[in-house]
């Protein structure tokens, strides 16, 4: 493949047909190219037969931005290093505006090379998209044809080859669309019936949790489920795909599906959740805001069987976040400490009832005041009845903690030291989330 400079493309105007005494030529070549349409090595097995046929470096490279290169070949060069040389090549900053020009006019180019090369450039599709390009050069003064070819069309020859070479390609690639996305729905599918634990036997569970890669063995692992605000409803799908693909490229080795209005993944424990999630779902906004998203975590599990506890763990996790009004954060199953016993509570208004009654004019009272007493209050049983580590952590004197105790007992009818009355008041503390740390 020439590597110096490379001239912005110019479009092929109609090829002429080939000489009759090169059409017998053609054809074997075409059909040869044909018979590789169900080729295991998929686009590789089209490069090696232009490179040993037409004596050309041949190369397939991906139209998503990075100019990947999936396959290259050329004469008497092992495919490594045709592809490295390609490589060098195409991360050239002219190649944008090559590939460009190709993917808009849909047809094969022929672009100057350099010296004496001839350069052919074809997109390929699948399903009506350039998913990569053709590309394929020589040099017409070193010209090794076999004798089937003989006498032909030099530059035509080529870029026939070329064009229908990249027609098959397109074939193989969307075989293998079609092959990964089966064999994704199939991981999918296992994931989920871990998750659900549908597995008929504990020897069933292990050879899905083989099939989909996961390694139990000296290995812990905690589900997340990422599921969007309510404010975040009209773009729910696009949300959790990006979710998808953001977390894969955070943690390889993470097995996510999505499951209805969620998405669901077996993380290995040795990630920090906290990092985790701030990078995942800091990467969902643009510029500074709050998550469009609340993450949950199931507790940390070592087997198969625990999987599906941890799922569940974290699915009443997000409940709990929606009932206490807790949404776009993480939140963690250990983290809900009494809230487990109170989301059990049919109607959340109930417990919000019993909280108000319980602290009485104490969170009635709309003044500031009212609302220094509560926060004292809570960081006092937080502190485990501490009034020096509570005045410590409000940055005020002791005795001004205890005169705020005093006063919420008297506003609330609480009596701190009968362990009843403490006991209420934590509660609805926790019911009304001023127990959070802050």
């Amino acid at each position: 493949m020439a590597v110096e400079g490379f001239p912005t493309a110019r479009g092929v105007g109609p090829v002429p047909d080939p000489p009759a005494e090169t059409l017998r030529g053609l054809v074997l070549l075409h059909r040869r190219i044909s018979g590789l349409a169900a080729a295991e090595d998929g686009p590789a097995a089209v490069t090696r037969l232009l490179a040993e046929q037409l004596g050309a470096v041949a190369a397939v490279v991906s139209a998503d931005g990075s100019r990947t290169v999936l396959a290259a070949a050329a004469p008497e060069t092992d495919d490594r290093r045709a592809a490295a040389v390609v490589r060098a090549e195409v991360a050239e900053s002219r190649w944008e505006r090559v590939l460009a020009g190709a993917a808009r006019s849909g047809r094969a180019m022929r672009v100057p090379g350099r010296g004496t090369w001839v350069r052919v450039v074809v997109p390929v599709e699948v399903a009506g998209e350039v998913t990569a390009f053709l590309l394929a050069e020589e040099d017409p003064t070193h010209r090794s044809r076999s004798a089937a070819l003989d006498g032909s069309a030099a530059d035509d020859v080529l870029l026939l080859a070329a064009e229908h070479a990249a027609t098959i390609v397109g074939v193989l690639l969307g075989r293998q669309r079609v092959l990964a996305a089966a064999a994704g729905q199939v991981r999918d599918d296992l994931v989920s019936g871990l998750l659900l634990g549908r597995a008929r036997s504990a020897a069933e569970a292990a050879q899905w949790a083989e099939h989909v890669g996961l390694e139990l063995a000296g290995t812990a692992y905690r589900v997340m489920v990422v599921v969007p605000d309510d404010g975040a409803e009209p773009v729910r799908v696009d949300l959790l795909t990006a979710a998808r693909d953001r977390l894969a490229r955070l943690v390889p080795d993470v097995r996510a599906v999505l499951r209805d209005r969620e998405l669901v993944a077996v993380v290995p424990g040795a990630v920090d959740p906290a990092e985790l999630s701030d990078r995942l779902a800091g990467g969902l906004v643009r510029g500074r805001g709050p998550w469009p998203v609340t993450i949950t975590l199931g507790r940390e599990v070592d087997d198969l069987a625990g999987l599906a506890r941890s799922y569940d763990q974290a699915r009443r996790t997000v409940d709990a976040a929606r009932r206490l009004g807790r949404q776009g954060r993480l939140l963690r199953f250990e983290d809900l400490g009494v809230h487990r016993l109170l989301l059990q509570v049919p109607d959340p208004e109930d417990a919000r009832v019993f909280a108000r009654e319980v602290l009485g004019r104490l969170v009635d009272a709309d003044s500031g005041r009212a609302g220094d007493l509560v926060r004292t209050l809570a960081r006092y049983f937080r502190e485990d009845g501490s009034p020096q580590r509570t005045a410590k952590a409000l940055s005020v004197h002791p005795n001004t903690v205890g005169y705020r105790l005093r006063r919420a007992e008297e506003l609330s009818g609480l009596v701190l030291d009968h362990y009843p009355d403490r006991l209420a008041a934590q509660v609805a503390l926790e019911i009304l989330g001023y127990m959070e740390d802050e």
